[in-house]
């Protein structure tokens, strides 16, 4: 409008030109991006027997996709998963070398531990007792060769390319038309990152402290959690309007008719 004013001489030069209008979308996550429990379920059903455990490494225990499939026999310990690596998105680029990279925010060499239930390591050692772990070996930053034994390599010895996130977002499809979580066009309800929303408003609707559930997710900063999930926090809402009400309002103590209302109406105690 105010370039169409200029060619028409009306104003000499454009007041906006160079103005960035600031981003008005918001990081909360929508109630309807969450899958239930039951639709978690379903897809842990219909995907590809192999990548069932997916399904759990991220809803379970918020994996990303990309560190779930790198998920390697190191990651298992006692009660917690450490991760410390993911699938890089240029895994099947180049020569065709499976390509692992340091965690996002993180260094080479750091890591991030999360709880896991015990219905994890049934899962675990379910999918175990059908696909052994595969040794892949990869060069380190430092052009170091590095071994690990795989869940989710291609089930042919390590032949072949590693699985990515744009790979494996084919059987996610999949699994959700098999399902019936499609919308009203016939496309999939949810991507895989619905299922860390899932991990992460679990986790919250019953407690856990949001700092924790940002340390476990990964994230830079505990703002990135508040702005995505602080709203599904429960019960905050209610809080805040009982809080200021007994703060601003407080209703007083109701005393007895017959309590004693000066010192000197006590019985002395012997």
């Amino acid at each position: 409008m105010l370039e169409a004013a200029i060619a028409e001489k009306r104003i000499s030069e454009n007041p906006a030109r160079g103005v960035k209008i600031p981003r008005t979308s918001s990081l909360a996550v929508d109630e309807d991006e969450i899958p239930t429990l039951e639709e978690v379920e379903l897809l842990a059903q219909h995907i590809s027997p192999q990548y069932r455990l997916t399904i759990y490494l991220q809803a379970g225990a918020g994996l990303r996709i990309s560190e779930t499939l790198a998920f390697a026999s190191e990651c298992r310990r006692t009660d917690f998963i450490r991760v410390r690596w993911q699938v890089s998105s240029q895994a099947s680029r180049g020569d065709r070398r499976t390509t692992f990279v340091p965690l996002k925010h993180r260094a080479e060499g750091e890591y991030r531990d999360i709880p896991i239930a015990p219905f994890m390591d049934e899962e675990i050692d379910a999918h175990l007792e059908r696909w052994e772990p595969i040794p892949v070996i990869f060069k380190d930053k430092a052009g170091k060769d590095r071994q690990l034994d795989v869940f989710f390599a291609p089930r042919e010895r390590g032949k072949g390319i590693m699985p990515t996130a744009t790979t494996y977002g084919y059987h996610f499809k999949k699994a959700c038309k098999g399902a019936g979580l499609v919308d009203a066009n016939g496309k999939p309800k949810y991507t895989p990152h619905a299922l860390r929303h899932f991990f992460a408003s679990t986790a919250l609707a019953n407690g856990i402290p949001i700092h924790e559930v940002s340390r476990w997710l990964g994230h830079k900063s505990i703002k990135t959690t508040v702005d995505i999930y602080g709203h599904l926090v429960p019960g905050a809402w209610h809080r805040c309007r009982e809080v200021m009400q007994d703060a601003m309002r407080p209703v007083p103590v109701a005393v007895p008719s017959d309590a004693p209302q000066a010192p000197g109406e006590y019985e002395e105690v012997a």
